[in-house]
């Protein structure tokens, strides 16, 4: 509870301000009762400590009996002094983990700065391929990962979403109105222990991820928006090395330029907070995987919030990021960029925050009008808007043969899901061949936007 205060205090303004507002009030009340500072109560203690010896002999147990009370609540009033000081310490100076966490969101402002001012023109797709550990052979590199070439479960949401969230559109002038439209809040998922396994951990191989990243036919001869992450790493757990994996898709919005850095500021957020904090964890429960993913998006939000508001840009970021240990998969999701689960058919996990999303759920329009509505650029919650957001999460069980797939609407807005199934049970278990099918399938009916996929063995 008090580390999701913590969490809940370092994102919100207003909380701060209650919080300051309630301890000076609590400093006043204390200033009323004991007269001042330092309290009356210990000027009565210096004077009737050297005296002590002559009270007792003059008045017996009643003068024990009163310098007793008098320490007590000498004593009572330090305590409460001494706790008032220790909080406002606590929240003045940021634990050493956030302090780092802090400056990493100023090294990739900073970043940001650098591109802006050289004329950031050509984006390169932000790929980590990270293998910490050493499966076969002390000294066999890391694997390259393979890039293809161009042509419901348990859910839930931390944070509480504003009193309303602006609508805004994903071309270069943003559009903002104000949604009046009611959301339901998914129900928080029940926090277990990470499965166990008996399998040992299969070596990382570059074939079980294919990438796809490609500017699309309309923008082609534009920066690139879309950025995406696929990051493998390896750590101990009960006693046994674990594989775990880091997928991440940010399609960036307000214009060529604002939405490039947004996106690149989401991928490196997530890239520098992820995996670390998993490795220096003390128990990876899935309590504990779940936080960090989750307050991981959230760090992201504040980095992107943070040079929006020194900058004066308009600028924003959706977000998708599934982190996969053993037979769990971690996802989480801000926008309108999408996870799926294939095994024996296509399954899209998470859910849109998109007004023709919304207008479906309602029984407004039907499902294939999403493809055709005249708002369906439109989505009502994304990195970087406001100093808060509300990540929606979800854990789903996979199994060896289940395949991860990750895009922006880049795809899925020209590619039918059902067409992505197809191709997926056409190509895979190549994976690099299915994300080169998925981009030139995209591209073949139009290319509107940028596209950005990731296809994932499990």
């Amino acid at each position: 509870m008090i580390q999701q205060f913590k969490t809940a205090y370092a994102m919100h303004i207003w909380l701060k301000c209650l919080t300051w507002l309630g301890l000076i009030s609590v400093a006043t009340l204390l200033l009323r009762i004991s007269d001042g500072f330092p309290p009356q109560v210990w000027y009565l203690l210096a004077r009737a400590a050297p005296h002590i010896g002559s009270l007792l002999a003059s008045r017996g147990i009643i003068a024990l009996a009163s310098f007793a009370g008098i320490v007590f609540l000498s004593l009572t009033w330090g305590i409460l002094w001494l706790l008032l000081l220790w909080v406002s310490i606590v929240l003045v100076w940021p634990s050493r983990p956030k302090r780092r966490m802090q400056a990493a969101i100023n090294w990739q402002r900073t970043s940001a700065d650098n591109l802006l001012d050289q004329g950031f023109d050509e984006p390169q797709a932000s790929l980590a391929y990270a293998a910490l550990a050493r499966t076969t052979s002390p000294l066999t590199p890391p694997p390259l990962m393979k890039m293809s070439k161009p042509h419901r479960d348990a859910v839930g949401a931390r944070v509480a979403e504003g009193r309303g969230e602006g609508l805004y559109g994903r071309s270069p002038r943003r559009e903002s109105i104000t949604s009046d439209l009611h959301e339901s809040r998914p129900a928080a998922g029940d926090h277990k222990g990470p499965p166990h396994t008996s399998q040992p951990p299969s070596p990382l191989r570059a074939e079980d991820v294919g990438i796809g990243w490609d500017p699309g036919i309309v923008r082609k001869h534009k920066p690139n928006e879309d950025a995406l992450l696929a990051q493998r790493s390896i750590c101990t757990m009960y006693g046994r090395l674990v594989p775990l994996s880091l997928f991440v898709v940010a399609d960036g919005m307000g214009g060529h330029a604002s939405g490039q850095v947004a996106s690149h500021l989401a991928i490196h957020s997530m890239m520098q907070t992820v995996l670390p904090t998993i490795q220096n964890g003390e128990e990876l429960t899935e309590e504990f995987l779940i936080d960090t993913l989750v307050d991981s998006t959230h760090w992201a939000n504040q980095a992107i919030h943070q040079h929006r508001e020194e900058h004066h840009v308009d600028l924003g970021t959706t977000i998708t990021a599934a982190l996969l240990i053993e037979s769990t998969a971690y996802i989480v999701n801000v926008g309108d960029s999408r996870t799926y689960i294939y095994r024996e058919g296509l399954r899209q996990v998470t859910r849109d925050h998109s007004l023709v999303a919304r207008l479906v759920a309602v029984g407004a329009i039907s499902a294939e009008e999403v493809y055709t509505h005249p708002d369906r650029n439109k989505v009502y919650r994304g990195l970087g808007e406001k100093d808060s957001v509300q990540v929606d999460w979800f854990t789903e069980p996979v199994q060896a043969g289940d395949y991860l797939l990750l895009c922006s609407d880049g795809l899925w807005e020209m590619v039918r899901d059902h067409e992505i199934e197809k191709i997926l049970k056409r190509c895979l278990p190549d994976v690099s061949q299915a994300s080169a099918a998925l981009v030139k399938a995209a591209l073949h009916r139009g290319g509107v936007d940028n596209v950005s996929v990731i296809v994932a063995r499990v």
